[in-house]
């Protein structure tokens, strides 16, 4: 990623991010750097970033607000700590002071995070959103399934029925929660838990507050239920592969859902080719029991705000798709396709 190219998604993202004084000015100053010269923080970044390659207009700098919020939380003396609200700061009317005594010296674990980690986020509204096709093909069949999600960070959303109870929905047909990732977060390690929080805008507080309810309940049941979510590690690309070997799908009293949320995005044309064929191959066994499930951005398009809520399966053997709904966080325009329950009901 050169330069130029990191400068203007910074700008796109403040854009997005208008309502959130705090985040979008981060975001400004960072572009704003950018375009006037090379500072020497760039370089530490670019290193940082070298053996990466980030597909999504969003993912490196949403990774790099994520790694700025998580020194921020892990250290009271971070110099961002004053300016983000979600560490008890005041938003400053400038965040260049801060970030410019933070980028200075930034530590050793700031440059670690963009190198090797990924970020993980909550969203309360869309964690939901692998309950309707469940309810429209599992639930109107009561057929028991399992519930596997790639990339799950924590399982937070595995278990959003558990946290938001969701009118109707039957939590009782789920057979098993399975979190893949390639680098599960424990909600037990303060460190887990600053990095969740982390993925979050710092001045975004209810955001945050509904993260902490999720995480209350999740570790609650887990107290009282030893199995109630399972976190394994576990790549994006090998998640077909692992549920073909680990989940069992020669029962005929269960199914099998299968979930991505802002993975596929992520991956090349060619990727998402192979790892649409990798599913396709491992719902086979399941037959008509087995469903995929996307919440994805739309593939081509640059600088994508829509969502798609994309469902596959198999009818009468044959693969078929559906987009049951659109969204668009910039505009907050829905559309729902009127097909989605003959769809996932069709036997």
């Amino acid at each position: 990623m050169t330069r130029e190219e990191f400068a203007a998604q910074l700008e796109r993202g403040a854009s997005q991010a208008a309502g959130l004084a705090v985040t979008s000015g981060v975001l400004r100053w960072t572009a704003d750097a950018l375009k006037r010269a090379e500072p020497p923080w760039w370089k530490l970044l670019a290193k940082a970033w070298q053996k990466r390659r980030f597909v999504a207009w969003n993912e490196a700098w949403s990774l790099y607000l994520t790694a700025l919020h998580f020194e921020a939380l892990n250290d009271a003396d971070c110099p961002l700590a004053a300016y983000f609200p979600s560490c008890g700061g005041t938003a400053e009317a400038d965040p260049g002071p801060a970030l410019s005594r933070f980028l200075a010296a930034p530590p050793d674990s700031f440059l670690e995070n963009l190198r090797d980690r990924h970020r993980r986020t909550y969203v309360a509204a869309r964690s939901i959103l692998w309950i309707s096709p469940a309810m429209l093909f599992f639930q109107r069949r009561g057929l028991p399934y399992y519930l596997v999600e790639v990339n799950a960070g924590a399982g937070l959303n595995l278990a959003a029925d558990a946290a938001l109870k969701p009118k109707g929905f039957d939590s009782s047909l789920i057979a098993a929660r399975v979190g893949l990732d390639p680098q599960p977060l424990d909600l037990t390690d303060i460190a887990s838990r600053r990095w969740l929080t982390a993925g979050i805008w710092p001045d975004s507080l209810p955001a945050i507050r509904e993260l902490d309810d999720a995480v209350d309940v999740v570790l609650k049941r887990s107290q009282d239920e030893a199995n109630f979510l399972q976190c394994v590690a576990c790549a994006p690309e090998k998640a077909p592969a692992f549920v073909a070997k680990n989940i069992p799908a020669d029962d005929p009293d269960a199914g099998l859902l299968l979930y991505n949320m802002g993975v596929t995005v992520r991956m090349s044309d060619e990727d998402y080719a192979r790892y649409a064929q990798a599913v396709a191959e491992t719902l086979k066994p399941w037959g008509e029991r087995g469903l995929w499930v996307e919440v994805e951005h739309v593939r081509g398009e640059i600088f994508s705000t829509t969502y798609q809520l994309r469902a596959h399966r198999l009818v009468k053997g044959v693969p078929s798709s559906l987009v049951m709904a659109s969204f668009d966080i910039e505009t907050s325009q829905h559309v729902f396709s009127q097909a989605s329950g003959d769809f996932l009901g069709a036997i």
